[in-house]
C-alpha cells in the first residue's frame, strides 16, 4: 500500500486526530511516543484489524504541551507493509 495525506487534526491539550489515506485497503497503525526516534517495541500504539482505504484515530490521555512523533503503518490483505518518516505534532496547554 502507498500512504498519502497524513494529517493531524482536533490538536488540544490531551488528545488529538491522526488520518491518512492508502491506495488499496489497508489495516491502519499509529505509533506515537515523546521520544524521537520512535522505539516500535515501547511507543503507544493505536490499530484497526480492518481493511479499508481511509484510516483515522483519535489519540487521547496524551500530556499537555508536550510533542509527540508518531509513525504511520499500514498493511494490504497480502501482508506488505508501508510506513512513514517520524511525523511530530505538539499538543495545546
Amino acid at each position: 500500500p502507498v500512504i498519502s495525506g497524513a494529517s493531524v487534526s482536533s490538536i488540544a491539550s490531551t488528545t488529538a486526530t491522526v488520518a491518512w489515506t492508502t491506495n488499496e485497503n489497508a489495516t491502519g497503525k499509529v505509533y506515537y511516543s515523546t521520544v524521537s526516534p520512535v522505539n516500535f517495541l515501547t511507543a503507544f500504539t493505536m490499530s484497526s484489524a480492518a481493511l479499508v482505504t481511509s484510516h483515522s484515530f483519535g489519540l487521547t490521555g496524551l500530556a499537555t504541551s508536550t510533542t509527540y512523533y508518531y509513525v504511520l503503518e499500514s498493511k494490504d490483505a497480502s501482508v506488505n507493509t508501508a510506513t512513514t518518516s517520524i511525523q511530530s505534532f505538539a499538543t495545546t496547554n
